[in-house]
């Protein structure tokens, strides 16, 4: 019997803007810096073709970005590039499934993010769930164990292993030592990493954001994918990054010039002046989060739910209250009762173990999650 997932884009068209948890976007409004740098390059007519490796202004500030914030040595001006900047983190991963895994499979960790597997799955690949337990840990192992499985098999043999961290949907931000033992097992098997590093900005708690790709030996077999959707909160500018070694990304350089030729001109230019510019702006993006997590996560918790203390703050990742064990119809009496959606646990997974957890997206005004939380006490205290 397939399993019945929950289709996110639906839910959230159900739910009142005020009580929207759903989506994984940031509301927030723009940076007004960026904003101003936009509309003044949109009015000097900068609005024409670019190289599809992206502007170089902006390459220059990613580089300087990786150094400061991923440990990573890296050149804006080696060729092939290092850098490209992309059509958001999801035409990187697009430009990767083109490049490297038709008829090849990745592994995912579940829960995982739905677009990992149906970007992958929707351009020719097939993707394998590795479940993490109820601690969202693992067992080198296991994991090897499965990846040996996978790699030897005739059809679809494993190709390359996704990382996302922190995580979407759980913000699990995993420590050095699971990417250690994600390292081994990719340098014993040969596989490509695929490291999805997006909700980096939101690392909060005592395990720091480490890239995989800054451990020993890794750059050479890691691509790293980044959005700047969140972290700015240009959702619909689609503007993301790659970087890694330039033998490894001059395939998805060159798929991305036959899917989507460049990304937006003026936009890039606009991000290319600001992103560095603040020093202050990453980790005020930090603190703030961190507010929202804490006070949204205490009234959950007074509400039933138990928290998963991920160390990470875009997303709170929740059991519902005990005597519910359906997130899908607990999800559905909050939209009728109280206006207010979440993202049921069981549309990250394929299995039966995350079916009465949530997710719930904090990326909102601040009067919108106290409404919200209000809305939640009406039908839950």
């Amino acid at each position: 019997m397939t399993k019945v997932r929950p289709d996110i884009r639906a839910i959230t068209r159900l739910v009142p803007k005020s009580g929207n948890l759903v989506q994984g976007q940031s509301e927030l409004p723009i940076d007004p810096r960026l904003a101003k740098e936009a509309a003044e390059i949109i009015a000097a007519s900068q609005n024409h073709y670019g190289p599809s490796e992206g502007d170089g202004a902006l390459r220059s500030a990613i580089e300087q970005k990786i150094k400061r914030y991923n440990n990573v040595d890296l050149s804006a001006d080696t060729k092939p590039f290092e850098i490209l900047v992309t059509n958001g983190g999801t035409g990187a991963l697009i430009g990767i499934a083109q490049s490297y895994l038709r008829d090849k499979a990745a592994l995912v960790f579940e829960p995982y993010y739905p677009y990992h597997r149906r970007i992958l799955e929707d351009f020719g690949a097939k993707t394998e769930a590795f479940e993490l337990d109820d601690d969202l840990k693992f067992e080198k192992a296991e994991l090897l164990a499965l990846c040996k499985q996978l790699k030897d098999r005739r059809e679809f043999p494993l190709k390359a292993i996704i990382v996302c961290s922190p995580a979407n949907p759980s913000g699990k931000v995993m420590t050095a030592s699971e990417l250690q033992d994600i390292a081994d097992v990719a340098k014993e098997l040969d596989l490509l990493v695929i490291s999805d590093e997006v909700y980096e900005h939101y690392v909060t708690g005592e395990n720091p954001h480490v890239s995989i790709a800054s451990l020993p030996d890794m750059y050479e077999r890691t691509i790293t994918v980044n959005s700047f959707s969140k972290s700015w909160n240009i959702s619909g500018w689609r503007l993301g990054y790659a970087y890694g070694k330039g033998e490894l990304l001059a395939p998805v350089n060159a798929a991305a010039n036959v899917i989507y030729v460049c990304p937006a001109t003026p936009l890039q230019a606009a991000l290319g002046k600001v992103l560095m510019d603040d020093p202050g702006y990453y980790p005020r993006l930090r603190d703030t989060f961190d507010g929202k997590r804490q006070e949204f996560g205490k009234g959950l918790e007074e509400l039933g739910f138990k928290t998963y203390d991920s160390g990470s703050a875009f997303y709170i990742w929740a059991r519902i209250p005990e005597g519910n064990s359906d997130a899908i119809a607990f999800n559905e009496m909050l939209m009728r009762d109280a206006g207010v959606g979440m993202t049921p646990g069981s549309a990250f997974a394929d299995t039966d173990r995350w079916d009465a957890h949530v997710r719930i997206c904090i990326a909102r005004e601040d009067d919108i999650l106290s409404g919200a939380m209000e809305k939640l006490r009406s039908v839950l205290a």
